[in-house]
């Protein structure tokens, strides 16, 4: 009876353990459920948060490049539309845009594919005229109806929104760049606005396709868990993030919510709720199928729980950090890293360099956008092979890449750049690519390691731009003379219609003497900039922005005319007759008003032409031979003398010399940096000389500066000499009293 009662009191005792044992159980699983309830929606807040930010660089990104092009516009300080579009035709070339464009305040815009018409009603206009960039909401494309975003930064001029420098993308290039691949590519995104309005919908099948609110939409769903509507709608309003689980369309699903900083909108990331409950319902199956064994059970519970929290957390890393098509680093990654290996202590010195490849969308066009994919992809695995443990790079988008590596010296660093490319050149003929490729690298060495990598991308980008406009250059170091050079060419461009406008331009004279008549006969005009706050600035800083920007035109005339009036008072104080030579620039020999405008100013002061010599670069005459010889002719039927300046700096034709108009060479000091006692030098210069005499011209040696020169000069019979030893270049009244002191 006793046995039988302790058989029965064991048995309540286990049936009891089995009932705690399985009711712990359950509410062990139960809890475990629970917890990875909260972690599926952990991840997928990370998600949501990681898109989000891809979303925000991508379109920051573009907004940077658009900024840093209306920077390059605002350098150039050329504010035509015309030659602003110019300036951006080959980023618009080079870019994954649908069209570039430059609009004026009035809302006229120009594009890269010669449209024209007026977006002065569009919102994003009336708010980038007031100096902000910005892109617009999903719009209807004034040319053909596609639906686009348009990206716009505003060009300054003295403070003041000038123009805009415009970029529309194709909003489907969004919508594929929004889609999710993690939770076995169920997941969707789509963006909308605070107040609910859609701006790029999801193409995904189960989201809801096109909509025009997801407000609206949502009323006729339930939602079952997380926030209300009114919650919904009341946080997005406060520009708050929040999540829900709502069931539409015979499926339940849940959504993260994460404002962006992009105007007003909000990224929408949906998963369906059977994806993401997958692991729990296995977890719970596995948990009761191995109760009958506790602590094994426990253990291999809390095995396969980090095997799925490890497994869902490198699936939504990929997301974040995987470029989707070379699986290479994307920008989150490269900044991650980037921020590691600049915290080590014992790091060195970093470069960041930033890269695209030359006629990239060629490639595409030409090719197909798979080959496209491929070039890319081959990029990335030449990269990998390539970087040492401290370094990373990164396809930042499109064609545009990013490398952290280590800097030892410049020197180290071009040659990985030329390896770079000559092994990708080897590489693209293996995938059927026949023409060469090249890239243009921007390269910043990083001072501040604590800095802003947005910052710090930018400078190097900013190298990569000037290494696109400099001519034969692969790559470009940016540094303080770069910023320097950019802030100084700037200020010229700013202030040089006022400076001749005030008259800080002042001609400087360099005299010219003549060896038959001992005595000087001419001087050459020079110019100086007398800035007020500067001191006297030289030509060689100014001359070659003037040359770009075409205002060296105005600049020529401005010579001329002092030339004239310099002319005028020496007849009038009845000075002996001097000749004074004007260099002109190309870019006048040009224009067909040219010769015109020299005589209008001529017949204004009534000098006597002969006096007045016009002065022609050698360059300048053998880039456009038939052009010379048109203008030279026409300037020698007025009375006008006409020289050749820098004779012998170039690669000189002598057989055109016979065909040239011309009434004076100068032959360029060059001819007379070597020893002329040496035989063979003496020989060119002595048959250079007796050349250009028979051919009944006049020659003038440059750059003079001794005794010795101008006595083998003389012994050649050259007939004048220009030069130091005879007078440097000086302002008007110290010249004067050199050459007319008797």
């Amino acid at each position: 009876m006793k046995t039988r009662s302790n058989k029965i009191k064991m048995s309540f005792i286990a049936v009891a353990t089995v009932i705690l044992f399985f009711l712990l159980s359950w509410c062990y699983v139960s809890l475990i459920n629970r917890v990875l309830s909260e972690q599926t929606f952990l991840y997928l807040s990370e998600v949501g948060s990681r898109g989000a930010d891809l979303v925000e660089s991508k379109v920051n990104n573009e907004l940077e490049n658009l900024i840093t092009i209306s920077k390059l516009v605002e350098a150039q300080g050329n504010f035509d539309q015309n030659a602003m579009m110019n300036m951006i035709r080959l980023q618009a070339a080079d870019g994954n845009y649908k069209r570039m464009g430059i609009a004026l305040p009035t809302g006229e815009v120009l594009t890269s594919d010669g449209l024209v018409y007026n977006i002065k009603q569009r919102t994003y206009f009336q708010e980038a005229i007031k100096g902000q960039a910005v892109v617009s909401d999903s719009i209807a494309d004034l040319s053909d109806g596609e639906e686009i975003n348009v990206y716009a930064a505003p060009i300054f001029r003295n403070n003041e929104v000038v123009a805009l420098v415009l970029a529309s993308v194709k909003t489907d290039d969004l919508k594929k760049y929004l889609e999710v691949d993690s939770f076995s590519n169920q997941g969707y995104s789509y963006i909308v606005k605070a107040n609910g309005e859609a701006v790029v919908a999801s193409a995904h099948p189960n989201s809801l396709g096109d909509f025009d609110n997801v407000f609206d939409e949502l009323k006729d769903a339930k939602l079952i868990d997380g926030d209300s509507l009114k919650t919904v709608s009341q946080k997005m309003a406060k520009r708050e993030s929040g999540s829900y689980t709502s069931f539409y369309g015979e499926l339940e699903r849940h959504t993260i919510y994460e404002p962006l900083a992009i105007n007003d909108w909000y990224l929408m990331t949906v998963v369906p709720t059977r994806v993401v409950s997958v692991q729990t319902t296995q977890i719970t199956s596995y948990s009761f199928a191995l109760i009958g064994a506790a602590l094994l059970a426990i253990a291999l519970l809390f095995i396969i729980i980090l095997i799925f929290q490890n497994r869902s957390k490198r699936r939504l890393e990929r997301i974040a950090y995987v470029d989707e098509i070379t699986n290479g680093n994307n920008w989150q990654k490269f900044k991650l890293e980037a921020a590691e290996i600049l915290e080590l202590k014992n790091q060195g010195n970093c470069a960041l360099l930033t890269f695209d490849i030359d006629r990239f969308r060629f490639i595409n066009e030409e090719y197909g956008n798979e080959k496209g994919d491929e070039v890319l992809r081959m990029v990335v695995d030449i990269l990998k092979v390539r970087m040492g443990k401290r370094e990373s790079y990164a396809r930042v988008s499109g064609d545009h890449f990013a490398i952290l590596c280590s800097c030892e010296d410049r020197n180290k660093i071009t040659f990985r750049i030329k390896d770079f490319i000559r092994i990708l050149n080897i590489e693209r003929e293996a995938i059927g690519i026949k023409e060469r490729l090249s890239c243009h690298f921007g390269i910043y060495i990083i001072e501040d390691k604590t800095g802003n990598l947005e910052n710090i991308r930018e400078k190097a980008n900013m190298a990569r731009i000037a290494a696109k406009t400099a001519e034969n250059e692969s790559w470009f170091f940016y540094s303080d003379t770069f910023r320097k050079k950019i802030g100084d060419e700037k200020a010229i461009l700013d202030e040089m219609e006022d400076a001749l406008e005030h008259h800080e331009f002042e001609m400087f004279l360099q005299p010219k003497y003549n060896l038959h008549q001992n005595q000087y006969c001419g001087c050459e005009a020079l110019v100086r900039w007398r800035h007020p706050q500067k001191e006297l600035i030289f030509p060689g800083d100014f001359i070659p922005i003037f040359e770009q920007t075409g205002f060296i035109k105005k600049l020529d005339m401005f010579m001329i005319e002092e030339a004239c009036k310099l002319l005028k008072r020496w007849e009038d104080k009845q000075y002996p007759e001097m000749t004074i030579s004007v260099n002109v620039s190309r870019k006048n020999l040009k224009q067909t008003c040219f010769i015109p405008n020299v005589l209008k100013i001529t017949n204004k002061y009534q000098i006597k032409r002969h006096c007045l010599e016009i002065e022609l670069t050698e360059s300048s005459i053998f880039e456009d031979v038939e052009r010379m010889i048109e203008v030279g002719k026409s300037f020698r039927s007025y009375g006008f003398k006409v020289s050749m300046d820098d004779f012998g700096s170039g690669y000189s034709s002598i057989n055109l010399l016979g065909t040239l108009p011309l009434d004076v060479i100068k032959i360029d000091q060059g001819f007379f940096k070597h020893n002329l006692q040496n035989r063979q030098n003496y020989i060119v210069v002595e048959a250079m000389i007796d050349l250009i005499k028979k051919l009944g011209m006049t020659v003038v040696a440059e750059g003079i500066e001794t005794i010795e020169e101008v006595e083998t000069l003389r012994a050649l019979d050259c007939d004048i000499i220009q030069g130091y030893y005879f007078g440097k270049p000086e302002t008007v009244d110290d010249v004067e009293k050199k050459i007319f002191k008797n």
